[in-house]
């Protein structure tokens, strides 16, 4: 009953769409949606991403030499987040043309992107917390974030 209206409270609750994207040390790409994403602190400027013990992303994140980037979505961005959100078609998710994979991964034409390195983490149940410590950023002017709420995007 409890984890039920947990999740009904959790729907309730708005939050802007992400891109979290990082290589492994093979170079190969990996990508996955989140809404699980927040700032932590200013100095120096960080934030925190919780990601699923069963993410593919996961492993190559816990590592203390780890950089990754935070694609904040705008609203026309909606196929993407979906496409990212899906197990079955994680093979398609870098033909999308706005990708850039010279360095760390990154959507062009996003709201914002926040380059980290990976400062800590955090293990807790079937997540891991990661802390990225912001080195780059970047952001487009006039707000158009891609919200999810209710179980929909916004």
């Amino acid at each position: 009953m409890l984890q039920q209206e947990f999740l009904k409270s959790m729907r309730y609750l708005a939050a802007s769409v992400s891109i979290i994207s990082a290589k492994d040390s093979n170079d190969k790409p990996y990508a996955m949606t989140a809404s699980s994403v927040t700032s932590l602190t200013l100095e120096p400027p960080s934030i925190l991403v919780c990601v699923n013990h069963d993410a593919s992303i996961h492993d190559h994140l816990l590592n203390d030499e780890a950089k990754f980037c935070v694609n904040l979505l705008k609203k026309n961005q909606q196929d993407i987040a979906t496409l990212c959100s899906i197990k079955e078609k994680e093979d398609q998710r870098f033909e999308d043309k706005n990708w850039n994979l010279n360095s760390v991964p990154f959507l062009q034409g996003s709201q914002s992107n926040l380059f980290c390195n990976v400062k800590k983490y955090l293990d807790y149940e079937t997540h891991t917390i990661i802390i990225g410590e912001v080195y780059q950023s970047h952001n487009d002017d006039g707000f158009d974030t891609l919200m999810y709420a209710n179980g929909k995007y916004l």
